[in-house]
């Protein structure tokens, strides 16, 4: 009788575990490369990058980086993102619209549901940035390059 309720306590237990895998991430992000004349580069120029219109500032002086990765806000249809270039004797700022449509993703009934996007379109100001290309418009937990950032040639 012992091994019994032994026996029917071990199956118990071993059926209330749960497996649950669960992404530990709360959002996604995307990642922007930088590019100038055509060719991916290293931007040696401290860069910090603030969300416009709050007190976020989601990249803090970064230096000598061939790209950033950034979180997308959960609901909004745009985010406006604030870049600060600061080089040796200047200091310049561009502003990049990001749309996007936001698909909710449900993985199992135990795990938060998460935010994927989708981006429609990429529009900058044209200070140090000369143009954005939209490479891979899926927002996701996958790590690809999503935004090419190419700036203006030093003429």
């Amino acid at each position: 009788m012992r091994r019994l309720t032994l026996l029917f306590t071990c199956l118990a237990l071993l059926a209330s575990c749960d497996q649950v895998d669960c992404t530990l991430d709360n959002s996604v992000s995307y990642t922007c490369n930088f590019y100038s004349e055509g060719s991916k580069v290293t931007l040696n120029d401290v860069i910090t990058v603030t969300a416009c219109g709050t007190d976020s500032v989601l990249i803090n002086k970064m230096q000598g980086v061939p790209g950033i990765e950034l979180p997308m806000s959960y609901w909004n249809e745009q985010d406006t993102l604030v870049l600060h270039i600061t080089g040796n004797g200047y200091e310049m700022k561009d502003t990049i619209w990001v749309k996007k449509n936001n698909i909710p993703h449900f993985e199992s009934p135990d795990c938060p549901t998460k935010m994927f996007h989708f981006i429609t379109e990429v529009n900058s100001t044209h200070t140090f940035i000369d143009s954005l290309s939209l490479v891979n418009p899926t927002v996701n937990y996958a790590d690809v390059e999503n935004i090419q950032i190419h700036f203006r040639s030093a003429d």
